[in-house]
């Protein structure tokens, strides 16, 4: 009788911890989705800024394979771009803009978490740049806030990207 007591109470603590990592795993997938249309629709800063703990998050790129091959031939010391994200929605002004987000990974450890994705970056429908994202969450006062965005960057018109699909990351 115990015993059966015990492993009853261990189901359910593994359904309600299930349940609590869908829930998690939900919050953080209207987080991608909400910075996808923010880029997509680019008519509410506050929205897109609100994602972000706070202004000075880390937002860093490195270059990877050809696309840093060519930048060191035109610039021998150069070694990552870093810029912050109000820069960034800032400078989509001006043009049919798209992040596209595949093979989305969500770790969730209490009240942190980390997304990783590969990515592409267009511009009126034509990649311009593609890689492999990672961001860190924390979750302050029941929300999820972006801690930092670092990514490698390719550059499609140098290596053309491989994973390119019509599958990619759409909250439905």
């Amino acid at each position: 009788m115990k015993l059966k007591m015990i492993l009853s109470l261990l189901l359910f603590a593994v359904i309600v911890n299930a349940q609590k990592g869908n829930s998690e795993n939900q919050a953080l997938k209207q987080v991608i989705e909400d910075f996808r249309i923010s880029i997509i629709e680019h008519d509410n800063e506050e929205k897109f800024n609100n994602l972000f703990l706070h202004e000075s998050i880390t937002w860093a790129t490195i270059y990877t394979a050809k696309s840093k091959a060519s930048i060191l031939e035109k610039n021998p010391n150069f070694k990552y771009y870093s810029s912050d994200f109000k820069s960034f929605y800032k400078n989509l002004l001006g043009g049919n803009i798209e992040e596209k987000f595949y093979n989305v990974k969500i770790d969730t450890r209490d009240k942190f978490a980390t997304i990783s994705f590969d990515y592409t970056f267009a511009k009126n429908s034509k990649i311009q740049n593609w890689g492999v994202e990672y961001w860190s969450l924390m979750k302050v006062e029941g929300s999820w806030k972006i801690t930092s965005v670092t990514w490698t960057m390719n550059l499609e018109n140098i290596q053309k990207c491989p994973f390119v699909s019509d599958q990619y990351f759409i909250l439905k």
